[in-house]
């Protein structure tokens, strides 16, 4: 078919679709094959009104034979809000700019020279390209070790990100520069939800001034405890969570800045991205993330894509059906009170031999086991059986190449040894390993994807730092 006026020509026979195709196409696929996850995402990089791509959608369609994807298309921008504007101090790059801007950030400090090489260009292109990104203050020159020579790199007021972990009881918070170096950390607990959320909200306030010399802050990314769909409204059990608080609630108490565009997460996805990225799944595509410890969950990675599933329950392991046999029926959240380690303690307490004394809490229970006690040792290995069982669970249906195990319990070494030694019997190709980012996975996932999103809007892609 022939370009439409709102197309990009790009070359004589190359042509850039326009926003109003990209989504008249989409609305023309099977609903099975709709990732409304990712259409969400792509609404929020075009910048463009609502009524404008209404308008544009509405003069292609017949050209473009998409009637039928006219109501799903025209009701889809009748829900959704506009995109939010670049934040402040945000500059529109021109290509070459952008080429010089990544190759700093993913290769690190250059001279001209070695600008020139690195993209193939022309020294007038790379010099007028360095002058645009000086102009927008992103990058800086430093003396170089030959005499008269100069050194670019990013600098320091280029902006940063944010990840943020909203649990139950505690609060992660990471800030990182476009290069991927941290910038700040802040952990703290709280036993009520409330208070916990305002107690992050304080601190990402603090955070914001603490760190206004470094630029703009370009992206958050918030990961919560709880399914997450930017497409739908959950409720019921799966919605709201965490003292009653919905993800809109949660984010309205945070008081978030207004025109910094803020990415909503599940905390296990967040995990399962965090390994993948940079931790013990690094290059791998089909990965699940088993977190276990006061809560199960799960997050799935399957062909390097994040699965959220039709209302963001993919991975919620702990709606399982549990226990399953003739003589006993399953019940609501069964399978997590087996196997979150309080509803352990409490099984081991109870049928413990008289001598033997109570297991106060799980950590303890760990360091007798690692010391050699018998008891603790056969209570641990038959605990990671079970986890173990539920691993092979997760294998017959996603067959990954890898099962991280992560959590207060999960990431610890004789849980892992004894999923592995379980799983190896039923599925010995799949790789069994602990967390490599620990406590701190999650918001070292959220982190991540709120530095994708900023490097989207500046350099029109995400890029993986050094």
């Amino acid at each position: 078919m022939g370009p439409q006026p709102d197309d990009i020509r790009l070359t004589d026979n190359l042509w850039l679709a326009s926003p109003a195709r990209c989504l008249l196409w989409f609305f023309s696929q099977p609903e099975a094959e709709r990732d409304l996850a990712r259409l969400h995402a792509w609404r929020q990089a075009t910048q463009i009104a609502p009524d404008a791509l209404l308008a544009a959608i509405i003069r292609q369609a017949a050209a473009l034979n998409r009637e039928s994807a006219l109501p799903d298309a025209a009701a889809f921008l009748d829900q959704t809000p506009a995109p939010q504007s670049a934040p402040a101090g945000l500059p529109p790059l021109g290509m070459r700019a952008r080429q010089l801007l990544e190759s700093l950030i993913t290769d690190g400090s250059a001279m001209q020279s070695e600008l020139i090489t690195r993209l193939t260009m022309s020294k007038s292109t790379v010099s007028s390209g360095l002058q645009e990104l000086q102009r927008h203050q992103l990058i800086v020159t430093l003396e170089g070790e030959r005499r008269g020579a100069q050194l670019y790199q990013l600098s320091r007021q280029t902006g940063w990100v944010l990840g943020a972990d909203i649990g139950n009881t505690q609060v992660l918070l990471v800030a990182r520069g476009l290069d991927g170096g941290q910038l700040a950390l802040r952990q703290f607990t709280h036993t009520g939800s409330v208070q916990l959320v305002k107690a992050a909200a304080d601190a990402i306030a603090a955070l914001r001034q603490e760190l206004a010399s470094l630029g703009p802050l370009l992206a958050i990314a918030v990961a919560l405890s709880k399914p997450v769909r930017p497409d739908i409204q959950l409720s019921g059990r799966e919605g709201p969570s965490q003292a009653g608080q919905s993800p809109e609630a949660i984010l309205a108490r945070l008081a978030l800045p207004s025109g910094v565009p803020v990415i909503v997460e599940n905390n296990v996805n967040c995990a399962v991205v965090a390994e993948v990225r940079h931790g013990i799944a690094k290059g791998l595509k089909d990965v699940v993330f088993l977190q276990i410890g006061d809560r199960i969950g799960s997050g799935i990675l399957s062909g390097g894509v994040v699965i959220h599933g039709a209302r963001g329950g993919a991975g919620e392991i702990a709606d399982i059906p549990f226990p399953w046999s003739l003589h006993e029926s399953p019940g609501e959240l069964m399978l997590e009170r087996h196997l979150a380690k309080q509803g352990f303690l409490e099984r081991l307490n109870t049928s413990r031999p008289a001598a033997s004394p109570v297991v106060r809490s799980f950590d303890a229970l760990l360091e007798r086991a690692a010391a050699g006690e018998p008891l603790a040792m056969q209570a641990v290995e038959k605990y990671g059986e079970q986890i173990g069982f539920l691993a092979a669970g997760l294998v017959a249906i996603l067959d990954p190449a890898m099962i991280v195990t992560g959590g207060s319990v999960g990431s610890n070494w004789l849980i892992v040894a004894a999923v592995r030694k379980t799983l190896a019997a039923i599925s010995p190709h799949t790789v069994v390993a602990a967390s490599q980012w620990g406590q701190q996975a999650t918001v070292e996932g959220a982190v991540q994807l709120a530095l994708d999103a900023a490097q989207i809007r500046l350099l029109g892609r995400a890029v993986k730092p050094r």
